[in-house]
């Protein structure tokens, strides 16, 4: 949580540039109905998207400072950690270097910020992978994270820019001169990362295992395109960028003419790339929506203004109650419900994860001295949290090895599944049978291990402890090859 009072300091100044105080004070405030992007902050939450949230913010008030050299370069210490955390940060690379090197293409005189931002960029990448990976993984194709085709890609595009930046006014003296040096690095780019990652030019999880990618990767739905979500997820995230967008457009209308109207146009061109790109891969749109709290304060202000101007009393509430409209956890929690109306409750899938494990099955699993299980992929951290025990397999595409034996074991018919199991040396296999994981791979392959332990029928090489065992959790001893009853 205490990654909250960065993000809201980056706002407060992002806010500043735009507004004066009642914007700074009003923005802030809308900031905390921001569901979408305050959960990745959530207490015991451990991942990486606060970081990244934390990260794009500090890219926005970067990119509304003055364009000194050294801005730029504090652009590239950020976007290029960002990258490293996730290839998520790729788009605001490339969003965020657009925009800097739009600025050098209007003004070569301007170019002090792009200098900064390339030779980062040219620097930064490699060192980033040596320093936090070591030289083997830096050395190593991992086409899903920032390993050395995507930073050898972005280190020569950048080098070939920043060269031509700081070469002699022939080369960057007109316009056609400085966008032909932006197609000749792009080229050289382009070029790195064919030679060095051709592998990966088929998509960034490429290389995932089949069984995999279907049984888990396809499933993680936050990361899919909006278009094939539930309806209600979808408006959760839809709703809010939707009058986001419309309060920026007022917004920035608003602002011509004004100081403000350069930096309003800046996060105009920032955030309608980022919201297309959220289309593409859902919980982007978090992202979107804390750009967008300048906006919605904006229209927040200008919604006020406007019911002190109505002359009823009647027209006043009514029309101080669309100030709601200006909380993006408003919007999302209607366009939640509008879809629940259209499309119905949703399936009970989550409630029945939530029940398995039980407490009750966590404690018994606690009295057996610490030892190795054998268990679906989706229950993985919570025995490790909540358990002594170890496990074989957790839900990260860096683990696919690991899940795809899970799976196979799962899937495949009960003499098939023992060796894959025998070989993971565990004591027990865990049956979580209310589980969607389960669900499925009894549905997919109905004379797999999963499917036979969901229908209550015995499986020779295990035997079920009933002291462990509690509501829809299943444990099974494994039997020892020569002692099956």
């Amino acid at each position: 949580m205490l990654l909250i009072l960065p993000l809201f300091m980056l706002l407060g100044r992002i806010l500043t540039l735009l507004g004066g105080r009642q914007v700074v004070v009003v923005g802030l405030l809308i900031a905390f109905t921001g569901v979408t992007f305050l959960q990745f902050f959530a207490p015991m939450r451990i991942d990486h998207h606060g970081w990244q949230l934390l990260l794009s913010v500090a890219l926005l008030w970067i990119a509304l400072r003055p364009a000194t050299f050294a801005n730029g370069l504090a652009a590239a210490v950020i976007v290029t950690l960002h990258v490293e955390i996730s290839l998520e940060g790729l788009p605001y690379l490339a969003i965020f270097g657009g925009l800097f090197a739009y600025d050098w293409l209007r003004d070569s005189a301007a170019g002090r910020r792009f200098a900064g931002f390339t030779l980062g960029l040219a620097v930064l990448p490699i060192a980033w992978l040596l320093a936090m990976r070591g030289t083997i993984s830096t050395l190593t194709v991992f086409c899903d994270s920032f390993s050395l085709p995507y930073a050898a890609a972005v280190a020569v595009a950048a080098t070939i820019s920043c060269i031509w930046v700081h070469a002699s006014a022939v080369l960057s003296r007109s316009v056609l001169h400085r966008v032909t040096g932006l197609v000749v690095a792009a080229i050289g780019g382009g070029a790195a990362f064919v030679l060095i990652g051709k592998p990966c030019l088929s998509g960034p999880f490429s290389m995932l295992d089949p069984l995999v990618q279907h049984y888990w990767y396809d499933l993680v739905y936050e990361g899919r395109p909006i278009w094939t979500q539930k309806l209600p997820y979808a408006m959760l995230y839809l709703a809010p960028t939707l009058v986001g967008l419309a309060a920026l457009a007022w917004a920035w209308r608003k602002s011509r003419g004004d100081i403000t109207e350069e930096n309003w146009t800046r996060v105009a061109v920032i955030i309608l790339p980022s919201a297309l790109m959220s289309l593409f891969v859902t919980r982007m749109g978090a992202t979107t929506h804390a750009f967008l709290i300048p906006a919605f304060a904006a229209m927040a202000i200008g919604l006020w203004r406007w019911s002190r101007q109505r002359r009823s009393l009647a027209a006043r509430v009514a029309s101080i109650l669309l100030i709601f409209a200006a909380l993006p956890g408003v919007d999302a929690a209607v366009g939640a419900k509008l879809a629940f109306a259209i499309a119905g409750a949703p399936a009970s899938e989550g409630q029945d994860m939530g029940k398995c494990p039980t407490e009750a099955a966590l404690t018994a699993l606690n009295q057996v001295p610490p030892t190795h299980l054998f268990a679906p992929i989706d229950i993985g951290p919570a025995l490790l949290v909540r358990t002594r025990h170890s496990v074989v397999a957790t839900g990260h595409h860096r683990n696919a090895p690991a899940m795809r034996r899970v799976i196979a074991a799962y899937t495949a018919d009960p003499a098939a599944a023992e060796p894959i199991v025998r070989s993971e040396r565990v004591h027990y296999l865990i049956a979580c049978l209310g589980l969607p994981e389960m669900q499925r791979f009894a549905k997919e392959a109905p004379r797999g291990l999963a499917a036979q332990l969901v229908q209550g029928k015995r499986v020779d090489w295990l035997t079920l402890d009933p002291r462990l065992s509690s509501g829809a959790l299943s444990v099974y001893q494994i039997l020892p090859p020569r002692s099956r009853p």
